[in-house]
């Protein structure tokens, strides 16, 4: 599971790091997913946190309710091959300067 974690992780990354090169507009949309992406990811995670300090629970028993939650998912799942792109364009534009 775990290769195939990562090969679904490597080609969303470079698919978006071809959409983000191909076109400007692309790559804004994409850096606005990724702001809202952090936002509901935060916010879920948060929520959860405050959730749990407030009902004084034990949090090991309550991660699993935020780690079900669709929104945290979702967000989630974006952020990795996102920020994977994000970091490889950032790596190549260093070196063409150089």
């Amino acid at each position: 599971m775990m290769i195939l974690i990562g090969a679904a992780l490597a080609v969303g990354a470079v698919l978006m790091g071809w959409l983000s090169r191909m076109s400007g507009t692309v790559s804004r949309v994409l850096d606005g997913l990724a702001v809202t992406a952090i936002f509901l990811f935060f916010v879920t995670a948060a929520d959860a946190i405050t959730q749990t300090l407030m009902d004084d629970t034990v949090f090991m028993t309550e991660v699993h309710r935020v780690l079900k939650n669709f929104v945290f998912l979702i967000s989630g799942a974006y952020l990795g091959p996102y920020a994977l792109a994000r970091i490889a364009l950032q790596s190549s534009a260093m070196h063409r300067r150089n």
